[in-house]
């Protein structure tokens, strides 16, 4: 296997050097923010740029989300199977931290708002004219067997990961090799300030779980500070308008202090926001569930004030 190159976004590229053991360039290209399966021949590599991207994260929904776009298409080494491919950058976004949005074996069956999933996933591609190479570039969709879509983040960016593979043209006499199609968004992360709603609703209907940074606490205590009014309010206006949706909300801290007490506190804080809920805002507590993890599920790093403040939150999770 090839020697890892150093990747665009120095947190993922860590964790991605130990975790990705069937993933290397196949170029000498410091650019690539997820390596290619490792022996892959990249037949395209379309650095788009900034561009609106539109991606299927369940059998009703298409996302579309703006960020610098690369699609790169490659030919698997011989004998590897579509879902082989599929399932190595599952485990690797699944192991780094990040979240799987969608998977389908059966994406070609997909039709949303009328729109056949090929031409969803042709948007933004460039034409490639009639070559061999391209006829299968051209005709990929068509043959795709499986579908992923992914989602890692840093405290600077969002990097959606979309992966479809499948076996290569018939026409072209590659039906026999497996192709894959691998896709990366670079987007800049929700900010820190006020949701909405409808952020919720996305959120939970996308993650299965959205960070809310504006519920406030003094340090080390638990009492809800009166500043957290618009935050609870946004929460109680999705779960009041679907009471069907039952949610946990989860209490973190950063790292700073006795390990214990952060846990203890996180589950304090959590039952403290519930408690408004019920008696402010008139959620059901049937929908509410709270739960404390302390410092144990960091999104960035504790050696810095900027990734302490966005390792304390309060989030909704979908269950």
């Amino acid at each position: 296997m090839k020697k890892l190159k150093k990747f665009k976004l120095p947190v993922v590229a860590i964790i991605i050097i130990i975790l990705f053991p069937l993933l290397a360039s196949a170029q000498e290209d410091d650019s690539l923010i997820i390596p290619v399966y490792s022996g892959s021949d990249i037949r395209y590599d379309d650095q788009i740029g900034f561009e609106e991207f539109s991606f299927i994260i369940n059998e009703t929904t298409v996302q579309n989300t703006e960020g610098v776009l690369r699609r790169i298409f490659c030919r698997a080494p011989e004998g590897r199977s579509p879902l082989e491919i599929i399932k190595n950058y599952e485990n690797a976004i699944k192991e780094d931290g990040g979240s799987i949005l969608f998977i389908s074996r059966k994406p070609k069956e997909i039709v949303i708002d009328g729109e056949k999933f090929s031409d969803i996933f042709r948007k933004n591609r460039k034409s490639r004219g009639l070559s061999t190479y391209a006829f299968t570039h051209t005709d990929f969709p068509n043959t795709m067997t499986e579908y992923l879509a992914g989602k890692l983040s840093t405290p600077d960016k969002d990097v959606y990961i979309i992966v479809a593979a499948g076996p290569g043209a018939w026409a072209a006499s590659e039906d026999k090799r497996t192709f894959y199609e691998l896709i990366t968004l670079e987007a800049e992360p929700m900010e820190m300030g006020m949701i909405t709603s409808a952020d919720i609703g996305k959120g939970l209907s996308t993650m299965g779980r959205i960070a809310i940074y504006n519920i406030f606490f003094d340090t080390g205590k638990s009492e809800v500070k009166a500043e957290s009014a618009d935050a609870l309010k946004a929460i109680a206006e999705y779960l009041n308008a679907n009471i069907t949706q039952k949610v946990i909300i989860v209490g973190h801290t950063d790292n700073t202090g006795d390990f214990d007490m952060n846990i203890s506190l996180s589950k304090d804080r959590a039952d403290a926001v519930i408690k408004k809920l019920l008696s402010d805002y008139a959620v059901s507590g049937e929908q509410l569930k709270p739960y404390g993890v302390g410092p144990v599920s960091p999104v960035a790093s504790n050696s810095t004030e900027k990734g302490r403040a966005l390792n304390r939150r309060v989030e909704v999770v979908e269950r």
